[in-house]
């Protein structure tokens, strides 16, 4: 656990120094990983500014977990919004005429980090960004894939200059609730994960099937736009070559059905 702290700790001071008289700035969420960052990042300066990405589809609760999350902490959140770029997700539908990919998610690219740098920009001038992001491998099996053990730097791909940090990247979900628990770190219970096992945006081409299933369960009529999208198209939005359409008459059905048991 020491080891993890102090390892965390070099990261972020190595983070500022490069950034020199900039700001360094913590993507927030107001989750568990976001506010153990956040304490780490206090140990270490106070120069850094809190920033979140709507995106436009992501869950309105989100947007007021972040809001309840920055009073408890008294911190002011720095926003960036899609229409700081180039438009929301439907207007990029339009010009690229296929949905994020896997391969090509070009939603967190249009819908996030370019707005988040637009208005940076606007804020600090044209400078190099060091970005951190309490981005975990533990997490899933997918991210073990995507993020080396050691790359706690990276070039941000998606924004030219801009460099992404992750400094709890080795972090355990153990040592991580160990450490805020020790620290009496105030929780707000994420609600949407507890229910859906995500809780960010409600729409993602990593999404599979059965979080749809959760979601449309509660909001029948979420996804009418997307499922307009796949029969305009006539391709399927999920992974593994699901359709929207077909979950959504899936789980009107099932609710139909439970009403006459």
């Amino acid at each position: 656990m020491d080891y993890k702290v102090k390892e965390a700790l070099t990261i972020i001071k190595k983070a500022k120094r490069k950034s020199g008289n900039i700001p360094l700035v913590l993507n927030f969420s107001g989750g568990r990983d976001s506010l153990l960052l956040l304490n780490l990042i206090k140990k270490v300066t106070d120069d850094f500014i809190c920033f979140f990405c709507v995106t436009g589809i992501d869950f309105p609760e989100l947007n007021d977990q972040v809001k309840n999350s920055a009073k408890d902490f008294d911190l002011d959140i720095y926003y960036s919004y899609p229409s700081d770029h180039k438009g929301g997700f439907f207007d990029r539908m339009e010009k690229f005429g296929n949905f994020p990919l896997i391969q090509t998610t070009w939603c967190s690219r249009d819908l996030k980090w370019r707005p988040q740098k637009k208005v940076l920009t606007k804020l600090f001038g044209k400078n190099t960004f060091y970005k951190l992001n309490a981005v975990r491998r533990y997490e899933s099996s997918r991210r073990r894939k995507l993020y080396k053990p050691t790359g706690f730097f990276r070039e941000d791909y998606e924004v030219y200059n801009d460099i992404m940090v992750f400094p709890i990247l080795s972090w355990t979900t153990k040592e991580r609730d160990h450490y805020l628990a020790k620290n009496n770190i105030p929780i707000r219970t994420n609600l949407l994960y507890k229910k859906y096992k995500v809780s960010g945006c409600y729409w993602c081409p990593f999404y599979q099937a059965n979080i749809y299933r959760r979601i449309i369960c509660d909001f029948p009529n979420l996804y009418d736009k997307f499922i307009e999208w796949e029969i305009k198209l006539n391709k399927p939005s999920i992974v593994s070559k699901k359709w929207l359409r077909n979950i959504k008459d899936e789980m009107v059905y099932i609710k139909t059905l439970d009403q006459f048991v």
